[in-house]
């Protein structure tokens, strides 16, 4: 069974299991400055998980793309030495709110399974945690599974958490036996056979939610129960896909086979020769070909340092392989053509992922030279001394200063008879970690947004009716302390909270006694608008109230974001399609635009950009906006932002002929409004 079909199997069984099919997040997590990389399926129902939402359907099944290659979860390492670890995945899951729990998980994922799959049940062994005997005793009574194949194991094995802090919860692990031949002779199987994990082998985990981690005021973990104890699991579709299609290797898979098939071509080698380096080139390029279309870019710090890392890795083992051009970003295709129907929006991206792997090849292969080089002369220097080991310090700085991967040191000094000092090395990255660590704390975030969490239950959205009116009524349903400030809930405003780049409305509320300034309007949850006022608020819940926005500052702000959009089509035209938006501050007094580009612009792209705009504004062209389906959106060839997520009926904003976006702010109704523009 291919993985397409497996893939569809899925979703089908748990929509006919009461389950809404949810489509992945992006690898980047939206708003949590805890992880590094979206590594589960979980991370997008966080809020979910500790209660701070409600969602409509307590049900949900989702194939996430994953990475794992940094932080807590990190398979970098493994990578190419064994069958199945991976930087990119994909998790199978379904997902319990509050609904159903422990004995209708176990029941559903051992029906998906051995019914749906047909896998033998005979093959298949579990793990309960050993503090959990009602998991353990739903195995045996409700779905028969005889007592010698559940096994019990502590928290290393069998108590998942997403973080240092979050949901986390007991887990119930189900196990495919690949036979006896895989048998490790030298794995500890003395208190559970599973251990020979060559043999035996995960492929789906049940995580029980009950409890979530958070710092207190003293900086301690502590734990404490979930609201409504909920269900995630998560079943590796590689995983999957090794038993079904009866292979022990996950690279033997047709989820790697036409990469693989494609590097054989570029290296003129043969796989069965080299599989250890053609496994690493072939993982790498999914991860990073993957994360650059989620709008991950290579750079020296956080999650870019880390795609830069597992770029230069598969570069690195294409040179061991005797490929000395460029040649990483030919095998994007491979990756993405299989992909294109699970995640259209990485397709799209294709032009922009090959630019950006090219010129981190082309940018590598010169430090690779220079490492060598630089190597080469610590080596004399070695030569020379007492000693034949490379000190720690030298190996971090070949490392970290100019990106020549520790285990390509290591290789070239044993080629010479020499050794690195890898504990002096870890001592270095761990000072490294120690002055680049930045404190995050989930539970602080929660304690902010859970007012307005309760509020939204209470009420539902706010009513925005800014688009066609500056002023109106509205009906005060919640003042909530904010920080410093206080944050006022009306049913409807017209005032525009903080989203998408733009800046949030000000203006006045009319009082009992006097008006009440408006000093901004943020989103403190997706769908509520909160009006953030100054001092005392002498206002009456439950009571209407004139809302009134500031309209010399709106419409400033109106034509900045018109001409945001101009601007981004301009510099699709100017520099290429690989331009993308990644991230924007829209504000009365400026425009300010982030974008993809891997050069500075020259001073003729700039007026040329400048040209274009003005041009369109001259031209006086009608600003229309249309309410449609997003899918619909996408076809007509709308623009969107990479990791923003959209609800499936969407405001589409177009300038007819050049540009078209999906965006919910506030624009202007033809483009000479706008004036002039001046980068």
């Amino acid at each position: 069974m291919e993985v397409s079909e497996i893939r569809k199997r899925f979703i089908s069984f748990f929509k006919a299991n009461s389950h809404e099919h949810q489509a992945s997040s992006s690898l980047i997590p939206t708003n949590d400055p805890t992880l590094l990389f979206t590594n589960a399926g979980m991370v997008q129902f966080k809020d979910e998980f500790t209660g701070t939402s409600n969602p409509k359907n307590k049900r949900a099944v989702t194939i996430q793309k994953c990475v794992r290659a940094g932080g807590k979860h990190n398979d970098l390492e493994n990578v190419g030495f064994t069958a199945r670890h991976h930087t990119y995945f994909e998790m199978m899951g379904n997902f319990s709110f509050g609904d159903y729990f422990k004995k209708e998980a176990i029941t559903l994922a051992w029906d998906f399974l051995t019914n749906e799959l047909k896998i033998p049940q005979e093959k298949l062994y579990v793990t309960v945690h050993h503090t959990d005997e009602e998991a353990a005793l739903i195995w045996r009574n409700d779905v028969g599974i005889p007592k010698e194949k559940v096994f019990y194991r502590g928290d290393k094995d069998n108590f998942w958490e997403m973080g240092e802090v979050g949901p986390c919860g007991p887990c119930s692990e189900i196990f495919y036996d690949h036979g006896v031949k895989h048998t490790d002779s030298d794995a500890d199987i003395s208190t559970c056979i599973l251990d020979d994990e060559s043999r035996y082998v995960e492929i789906w985990n049940l995580v029980f939610m009950q409890f979530e981690k958070f710092k207190n005021k003293d900086g301690e973990i502590e734990k404490k129960p979930l609201p409504s104890p909920s269900v995630d699991t998560g079943a590796g579709l590689e995983r999957v896909a090794a038993v079904l299609q009866g292979k022990y290797n996950n690279f033997d898979t047709d989820c790697f086979t036409k990469i693989i098939s494609r590097i054989s071509e570029i290296s003129e080698k043969e796989y069965d020769k080299h599989p250890q380096w053609f496994r690493v080139v072939a993982d790498h390029i999914r991860s990073s070909t993957m994360l650059l279309a989620d709008g991950v870019l290579p750079s020296n710090e956080g999650r870019g340092y880390v795609l830069r890392r597992i770029i230069r890795r598969a570069v690195r083992h294409l040179d061991l392989l005797g490929v000395k051009n460029t040649s990483f970003y030919l095998l994007v295709d491979s990756v993405l053509e299989d992909v294109k129907a699970t995640y259209p929006e990485n397709y799209k991206n294709s032009e922009f992922v090959k630019k950006y792997l090219k010129i981190e090849e082309d940018s590598f292969r010169v430090t690779l030279n220079s490492g060598i080089k630089l190597l080469n002369s610590e080596m004399r220097l070695l030569d020379k001394s007492d000693s034949n080991t490379l000190s720690g310090l030298k190996v971090f700085q070949l490392y970290d200063t100019h990106g020549f991967p520790v285990d390509l040191t290591q290789m070239i000094l044993k080629e010479n008879n020499f050794s690195a000092d890898i504990e002096g090395f870890n001592k270095e990255m761990l000072k490294q970690k120690e002055r680049s660590k930045k404190s995050s704390d989930f539970s602080a975030s929660e304690e902010v947004t859970k007012p307005f969490y309760e509020v939204k239950e209470m009420y539902g959205e706010t009513k925005f009716s800014g688009y066609d009116n500056l002023s109106g009524q509205g009906k005060l349903l919640k003042i909530v302390p904010f920080n410093k400030y206080n944050a006022l809930i009306f049913d409807t405003t017209p005032f525009y909270g903080e989203s998408g780049g733009q800046a949030g409305d000000v203006g006045k509320i009319i009082g009992n006694k006097k008006d009440i300034l408006v000093l901004d309007t943020v989103k403190p949850v997706e769908g509520l608008h909160a009006h953030i006022v100054n001092g005392p608020v002498e206002l009456d819940e439950g009571k209407d109230y004139y809302l009134e926005v500031d309209r010399s500052s709106r419409e400033k702000t109106k034509r900045n974001h018109t001409a945001t959009h101009l601007l981004q089509s301009a510099l699709i035209n100017v520099l290429g399609d690989h331009v993308k938006q990644a991230g924007s501050s829209v504000g009365s007094e400026r425009l300010r635009f982030d974008f993809t580009h891997p050069e500075k612009l020259t001073s003729e792209a700039i007026r040329e950009v400048e040209y274009q705009v003005n041009n369109q504004i001259r031209k006086s062209t009608n600003i229309s906006s249309d309410l449609m389906g997003k899918d619909e959106a996408l076809k007509k060839g709308a623009l969107a932002l990479f990791g923003e997520k959209y609800d499936s009926e969407v405001r589409v904003i177009s300038v007819e002929g050049y540009s078209t976006e999906l965006c919910g702010g506030t624009h202007v109704e033809n483009t000479s409004e706008i004036g002039f523009f001046k980068i």
